[in-house]
């Protein structure tokens, strides 16, 4: 989750839709995974047409999912994952080529996300702890662009 304050309300708010704000800062609730998803989108007018890139954080794979259903172009997604503070704090940002889905083994009634990155490791969300190697019967939720993913040799820490 990600919170703000009025404080952190940029003037040019004023200028966008009703409920629509731009803000100077955010603060992350929660030292657990978080999603930086770039996006691209066409506005139009008439015979006009300007593209722009985005990018939006979002704070659980079900944002992600629900994102991606209602926006087609989109360019990457990273997975934002703690570094411990015993390892000095920070984030460790990865290039995600896709989402999937599998039982846990530990108990049946529960699903786990598993984030397959650009090098082909994974980072499985389980809340038994559920190791890659343990999971069977993966369902693929959500392919990003691999193009992308190529060009990029990513194992980037931000402190």
């Amino acid at each position: 989750m990600f919170q703000t304050n009025d404080a952190n309300k940029h003037p040019v708010s004023h200028l966008y839709n009703k409920g629509t704000h731009v803000w100077t800062g955010v603060e992350l609730q929660l030292r657990r995974i978080w999603f930086m998803i770039d996006y691209q989108w066409v506005y139009r007018e008439g015979s006009d047409e300007l593209s722009f890139t985005d990018t939006v954080l979002l704070s659980t794979a079900e944002d992600v999912l629900s994102f991606a259903s209602q926006h087609e172009s989109i360019l990457s997604a990273y997975l934002m994952t703690p570094i411990p503070i015993s390892k000095g704090g920070g984030w460790q940002k990865d290039l995600l080529t896709g989402i999937w889905e599998a039982v846990d083994p530990a108990d049946p009634r529960l699903m786990t996300k598993i984030y397959t990155k650009v090098d082909g490791s994974h980072h499985v969300d389980s809340l038994l702890e559920a190791t890659a190697d343990q999971l069977k019967d993966w369902e693929q939720l959500l392919e990003f662009p691999v193009y992308l993913a190529k060009s990029v040799n990513e194992t980037n820490e931000l402190h």
